[in-house]
């Protein structure tokens, strides 16, 4: 990935271009076209939202990945029949969004016929936006609920007290359908922030918040460099002061995704994200249950009356309503610029962010 001194300014570009050229690049690296658009879209659905720690970003760090080895862009995943309700998947270093979809698919019809189904990957790639998994449960008309490990590379977080990582991220989201609208979707990491959230900071030049980031030593810093310096620092675990809390959630992720799927937290030859998706087919009730639960909590008089009170998903469904183009950070802009220039394909226009 080129350096946050490659480039001076962020810009905004159209959608339709950047991911053609998105698709060209990993066409180019080795991916079918399939794979390289559901890729794409799933990145510049992330960007659209300002997700943009799962967003565009990612590019460059997945042809990097490609030409390592870490992802084979033409993996086909297996699905393995473990019992009546439960299914494995392994990845074979696959792209994660195509993992995750198939998850999905494979869940989706045990669910609707047993009531429920739990699909747990190994070996994926990096899965973006986790939230999409589970929504995409969710618009199928049932509860959707998804959970991501990282191998001991992305041990960016500490435990609560600690000042090592020795977690990942460990993100937690669920989505459930809602009569007449959109499915409610909640997507989170179970640390104080996603570290795609500290690289993309750093990439644009901005502050952590506080309360964030601590460096090697275990002293407080908005400096988002210092996750990556070496030695490196941490990520806090969610709920800062109560973070014990937080840790708690990152160890039931951890049962749900990496043990599950049969690996050891420590194994320092261990590769790849693991992945659990749960389907839950819901009484035929449900949808207007849920639609009157979040019309419930969206009547809550508000503390400022210019803020409404929102129910999870809200937010990132405006801005992706609202999205005109897309951001793209100055590393990730320096890199596509260098990758189009290579490869002979056109550039989108851009204009300064």
């Amino acid at each position: 990935m080129s350096g946050p001194e490659t480039a001076a300014v962020a810009v905004r570009v159209e959608r339709a271009p950047i991911v053609a050229l998105g698709c060209a690049l990993l066409e180019r690296a080795g991916a079918p076209p399939t794979a390289a658009r559901t890729v794409m879209e799933h990145l510049a659905d992330a960007s659209a939202m300002n997700l943009h720690s799962h967003g565009l970003m990612r590019i460059s760090q997945y042809l990097a990945e490609i030409a390592s080895g870490g992802i084979d862009p033409t993996a086909v995943p297996e699905v393995r029949v473990v019992n009546p309700t439960r299914l494995a998947v392994e990845a074979r270093r696959g792209f994660g969004q195509v993992v995750g979809m198939a998850l999905v698919d494979a869940a989706l019809p045990v669910a609707r016929t047993l009531g429920m189904a739990v699909a747990t990957g190994r070996g994926l790639g990096h899965t973006g936006r986790v939230g999409a998994y589970p929504e995409a449960i969710a618009r199928a008309g049932l509860i959707g609920i998804a959970a991501c490990s990282g191998p001991p590379s992305g041990h960016w977080v500490a435990p609560f007290g600690g000042r090592e990582g020795h977690i990942s991220t460990n993100p937690l989201a669920f989505s459930w359908p809602v009569a007449g609208g959109d499915p409610v979707v909640a997507d989170f990491s179970t640390a104080a922030t996603a570290e795609g959230v500290v690289r993309s900071l750093r990439n644009r030049g901005l502050p952590a918040p506080d309360g964030m980031l601590r460096d090697h030593d275990g002293r407080p810093t908005t400096d988002p460099g210092t996750l990556y310096a070496v030695p490196k620092g941490a990520i806090q675990p969610l709920g800062g002061p109560l973070g014990y809390r937080g840790t708690a959630l990152a160890l039931l992720v951890e049962v749900l995704t990496t043990l599950l799927a049969g690996e050891s937290i420590d194994d320092p030859t261990r590769a790849g994200t693991d992945m659990t998706v749960i389907a839950i087919d819901p009484s035929d009730g449900f949808p207007d249950l849920a639609d009157r639960l979040s019309a419930f909590i969206r009547s809550t008089a508000p503390i400022d009356p210019t803020q409404p009170v929102l129910m999870p998903g809200d937010r990132e469904r405006a801005a992706a309503v609202a999205a005109t183009s897309l951001l793209v950070d100055p590393p990730t802009w320096a890199f596509l610029t260098d990758a189009a220039g290579a490869a002979g394909l056109p550039l989108p226009a851009a204009v300064p962010a």
